[in-house]
């Protein structure tokens, strides 16, 4: 009697196919939630402690939170109120009518978690999901990590006899059919074997900055600022030290509770040092340009040679406040960012004094830090005379702001990224024009960007040119 072997497993119904003597019955099993909990724990402890979420606590906070609850079998106690009072550590008459703290911190967890699991941890076996709706996390496996089918037989009755061989011509068309179409079955096999791990998306928007074997420089604005040099009794301090510190500054260092070696503060300058959320967007801009194959050297701006920059694949991360080569830069384009005496304060906007809306950044009254901020992406070809196709990416901000933090988060978003081509295609482009600029709003948190949303863009019709 003829025999056949059935995959058991849950999901879609079976698909047939004869082996010889034996007729293959396969079952596509589905994506589950995982029950080995020593794998979950693990999942949780791996994005806990990756860059990805090493500067943003409270998000930290969060996710271990829902990870523990659910870990422990108490996932129907998760709620937006347990969140705050327990992970956010917001006061006991929280309302969720009068604060989205809770709300905002799942959305950008949300995106943290794509972030991970795009640029940073690809190949992981569990991932840690958070449906929108939803503040319980569910922990998946990646298709091709789920276990082998299990095999038995079972009867099946005879198959009936072969019919008459085609003739040749149909026989030889038949067997070029199906060389072919065994030759896509493996390019398909492999494909899923080696997935490109950037979205197409990304690729298309960033362009040949992420082709393998590009050398890209990443340039970061550093702020002028003076370094406080303890000193001991009487020993004179460092050779580029210009002078004691005021009191203030001798008081606020003091109660830092650092190094003192009991002698007088002195201060330093220095041009050695960048913003935090700029460093930190470097970082990232390299992991993804590795991910790509791409070489990269990552520098402050003053120290290259401009005609260098002119020769590469160019990044430059900042505020035009801090770097000269990136106030050159968006002299050319139609946003940019500067100083209104009006306002009293740095604007984003149209450089035409009578066009456009203008963006303002907002600060907590009583601590003076950032709130909401604005970051600005520019998108520009090559400069005229140039020995080889480049791109140039900008991603500027308010001078000490995690603006240009957000512009990169928001560069690197497919979702983000998906909606911005929409945009483009409603104006006629068939995917990202060579030259544009988009306008993002951030929240702030402990001075790291939280989210990244979209405001405006404009298309740049000819491409400027750098005086």
């Amino acid at each position: 009697m003829t025999k056949s072997l059935r995959v058991t497993g849950t999901g879609s119904p079976p698909l047939i196919e004869t082996k010889g003597k034996y007729i293959i019955l396969l079952y596509m099993t589905s994506r589950d939630t995982i029950a080995d909990r020593d794998a979950k724990a693990r999942a949780c402890e791996e994005v806990l402690h990756s860059r990805t979420l090493a500067r943003s606590e409270q998000l930290a906070q969060f996710l271990r939170y829902i990870c523990t609850l659910e870990l422990e079998g108490r996932g129907a106690e998760i709620t937006e109120y347990s969140i705050a009072t327990n992970a956010l550590h917001r006061p006991t008459n929280y309302s969720p009518g009068e604060d989205s703290s809770v709300r905002s911190r799942a959305h950008a967890l949300r995106r943290k978690l794509q972030e991970y699991y795009e640029l940073e941890a690809a190949a992981a076996e569990v991932r840690i999901e958070l449906p929108k709706g939803s503040y319980r996390p569910i922990f998946v496996a990646r298709a091709d990590a789920l276990p082998s089918p299990i095999l038995e037989p079972v009867p099946l009755p005879p198959l009936p006899p072969p019919a008459k061989a085609p003739p040749k011509s149909r026989l030889a068309w038949i067997v070029i059919a199906s060389v072919t179409l065994g030759a896509l079955a493996v390019a398909l096999v492999f494909r899923l074997g080696h997935p490109d791990p950037i979205d197409p998306l990304v690729r298309a928007a960033w362009g040949p900055v992420l082709r393998h074997g590009a050398d890209v420089l990443v340039l970061l604005s550093a702020p002028p600022l003076l370094r406080t040099i303890p000193s001991q009794p009487g020993a004179p301090p460092e050779s580029n030290v210009r002078g004691p510190a005021p009191e203030w500054a001798s008081r606020w260092y003091s109660d830092l509770n650092l190094n003192n070696l009991g002698g007088p503060v002195f201060l330093a300058p220095s041009r050695g040092y960048s913003v935090f959320s700029d460093a930190f967007t470097a970082m990232t801009v390299g992991s993804l340009l590795s991910l790509a194959g791409a070489t990269y050297h990552a520098m402050p701006e003053y120290a290259v040679q401009h005609r260098g920059i002119h020769e590469n694949g160019l990044v430059v991360i900042g505020a035009p406040a801090y770097d000269r080569f990136l106030a050159r830069i968006l002299q050319t384009t139609p946003y940019s960012i500067w100083w209104d005496r009006v306002a009293n304060d740095e604007v984003l906007g149209l450089r035409s004094e009578s066009a456009g809306h203008r963006y303002l950044a907002k600060r907590d009254p009583q601590l003076h830090r950032y709130t909401t901020v604005y970051g600005l992406i520019t998108v520009l070809p090559s400069q005229p005379g140039q020995s080889r196709p480049e791109r140039m990416l900008i991603f500027a901000g308010f001078r000490g702001s995690p603006g240009a933090q957000a512009a990169s988060d928001y560069f690197r978003s497919p979702t983000a990224l998906r909606d911005l081509e929409r945009r483009f295609r409603q104006q006629g482009y068939a995917t990202f024009p060579p030259a544009y600029q988009v306008v993002v709003r951030c929240g702030v948190d402990s001075e790291t960007a939280i989210n990244a949303v979209y405001e405006t863009h404009i298309v740049i019709p000819t491409n400027p040119v750098i005086e």
